[in-house]
C-alpha cells in the first residue's frame, strides 16, 4: 500500500495532472506493453500466438497487459468462438508511429 502523504505520490499526482507527456507514457509503461504492441504492428494477432512471439512472458502479465491495452483503447479484442483476436485501433498505430520516431531519435544519438 503506497503512503499517500509521500513526496512520491503527491509528485505523481502532480504531474498526471499537468502533463500530458507523463500520461502518454503511462499508456504503455510495463515491460511487455511495447513488445506486445509492436507485435500488433503489423498484423492481427490471436492471444496463443502471443505466446509463439514471446515465450518469456506469463499468461497472467500478457492477460493483464493486454486488457490494459485494451482498457486504454490502444487495443482492440474480438472473442471468436474458441479465442481472442488483437488489434491495434486507431490511436494504437498512431502511438506506433510515435515509438518508432521515438526510436529513430534514441538511434540518432549513439
Amino acid at each position: 500500500m503506497r503512503k499517500l502523504t509521500s513526496t512520491n505520490y503527491l509528485n505523481e499526482i502532480s504531474l498526471k495532472k499537468y502533463c500530458n507527456a507523463y500520461n502518454s507514457l503511462l499508456l504503455f509503461h510495463g515491460r511487455w506493453k511495447l513488445p506486445i504492441l509492436f507485435t500488433l504492428m503489423s498484423n492481427p494477432v490471436y492471444y496463443s500466438e502471443f505466446k509463439k512471439v514471446l515465450p518469456d512472458i506469463s499468461d497472467r502479465i500478457l492477460s493483464k497487459h493486454l486488457n490494459e491495452l485494451v482498457e486504454d483503447k490502444l487495443v482492440q479484442k474480438e472473442k471468436t468462438k474458441n479465442s481472442s483476436l488483437y488489434t491495434l485501433t486507431t490511436n494504437g498505430t498512431k502511438l506506433i508511429s510515435i515509438l518508432l520516431s521515438l526510436s529513430d531519435f534514441y538511434e540518432s544519438m549513439r
